[in-house]
């Protein structure tokens, strides 16, 4: 059956584009490494990831730049319009104004400011702080994300290389009962069979027909759903080409090695750890409030006046001037406890980073043992499916052999069929699932295990 199998392998990619519309007969075809960086480029998850990135150079410019003076330009020119109806005598009574008519005059100034803080109680030091841990907890999110992406984006085209394997085992079972057919339509022709065996071995054929059917639609699902896990666009059409990845037996795996391991450079670890970095900065930020504030600022101010309009947009003028510099000391006395609440607030907010960087802990060695229990379970299905394809596949062999010479009836030969085609298909999805099994381990470890990884 394997030899026919590998006859067959090279007819599923046929297969699958002869049922496919006429304009998608030419589709691309995907490596792992293909539908990795499809996904690095379209996945929108990873892509929302990547894009607070930005967010790192601009919070650190903004952070530097608190240690440089605020400066501020102002520029101004008005006109004013007078007509007074009524004016008022030497006694200060209202009398009609002798001389009624619109009084004009105008002016404009400008005037230059800076003001800088001396000291702030290291207050912008830990505001830098807070930012460049804040960057590299995006950074490590990036990576977190990025490794789930890779992990989900790897086990779906697995996926799809499980459903052509399942594919080109129906259609190697569909030949050979073809094959069973025309012995059986023989066995008749020389009346040692008989015509229930041969309707029986047709009923077979068109059941088997059904499904290969029903694989390649198993096939196809599975390729939609890799696209969704690559973000591929509409008219990004594609198949996959691939093999699932050997099985090695994980008894040389070190689980306290791997529990350090995934301790130390999981990104999730990282993370929190920037996370704490960032509440740390913040705290001792807010506490610097307490402390005094000395600031430098100066002043520079310039005017013009005249009637009618001829101060109006009038720079630079001379006619007036005025300049100063101040040097301030601001002590919090008292601050309607608000400080203490900002301090309170971020004392819970560091207390929460750390409580949840040791729950953090707690679960990435819980998955650690747990997913590599699964992976040693997984080889373990996966050393006996394939022994017992083996086996089923001798006893198909001699029941072929035996129904050939009409030593073995048409029933058991169906029995022992039925049988090896199971025991195949149940020695596919055990590779398959030790494949996930060791990309779900290698995910929480945050690197490949020894002697190579499906992520890459």
């Amino acid at each position: 059956m394997r030899r026919r199998e590998a006859l067959f392998r090279r007819c599923v990619l046929a297969v699958v584009l002869a049922t496919a519309p006429l304009e998608a007969q030419e589709p691309r075809v995907l490596s792992l490494e293909d539908a990795l960086e499809l996904a690095r480029q379209n996945n929108p998850v990873l892509r929302q990831a990547i894009n607070e990135l930005e967010l790192t150079p601009a919070g650190m410019r903004a952070a530097w730049g608190a240690f440089l003076p605020n400066l501020s330009l102002s520029l101004g020119t008005n006109v004013n319009l007078n007509r007074r109806l009524q004016a008022e005598d030497f006694f200060g009574n209202p009398i009609a104004n002798p001389n009624v008519e619109w009084v004009t005059a105008s002016s404009s100034s400008q005037s230059v400011s800076a003001q800088i803080d001396l000291f702030e109680g290291g207050a912008r030091f830990h505001q830098r702080g807070a930012e460049r841990a804040r960057g590299i907890s995006r950074e490590r999110r990036v990576e977190a994300e990025m490794t789930a992406t890779w992990a989900r984006v790897a086990e779906s085209f697995y996926q799809t290389i499980r459903h052509s394997y399942l594919l080109e085992l129906e259609l190697a079972i569909l030949e050979g009962k073809r094959v069973d057919l025309e012995s059986t339509r023989r066995l008749f022709e020389l009346a040692i069979g008989t015509r229930v065996d041969v309707l029986g071995a047709e009923l077979q054929v068109q059941q088997q027909e059904r499904a290969v059917r029903q694989a390649e639609n198993e096939y196809a699902k599975a390729v939609l759903a890799l696209r969704a896990e690559t973000g591929a666009t509409d008219g990004d059409d594609f198949t996959t080409r691939g093999t699932l990845p050997e099985p090695f037996d994980p008894v040389a795996l070190d689980e306290a090695g791997l529990i350090g391991r995934a301790l130390e450079q999981s990104p999730v670890i990282l993370q929190n750890r920037a996370e704490m970095d960032v509440g740390r900065a913040s705290l001792s930020a807010v506490r610097s409030a307490r402390l005094p504030t000395i600031s430098l600022s100066t002043f520079f101010f310039q005017d013009a006046y005249g009637p009618e309009y001829k101060a109006a947009f009038k720079p630079f003028s001379s006619d007036s001037r005025y300049a100063s510099a101040r040097l301030s000391l601001s002590i919090p006395v008292f601050t309607g406890f608000s400080t203490e609440r900002n301090i309170a607030e971020a004392q819970v907010q560091l207390a929460n980073a750390e409580e949840q960087m040791r729950q953090t802990r707690l679960e990435t060695e819980r998955d650690v043992r747990s997913r590599l229990i699964d992976l040693r379970g997984a080889w373990d299905s996966y050393r006996l499916a394939e022994r017992s394809s083996e086996i089923a596949e001798e006893r198909l062999r001699l029941a072929r052999e035996g129904y050939r010479l009409t030593t073995v009836t048409f029933s058991d030969l169906q029995l022992a069929i039925e049988g090896a085609a199971n025991e195949r298909r149940t020695a596919i999805n055990a590779r398959y699932d030790f494949a996930v099994a060791r990309i779900a381990l290698e995910q929480v470890v945050g690197g490949p295990l020894d002697g190579g990884t499906p992520l890459p």
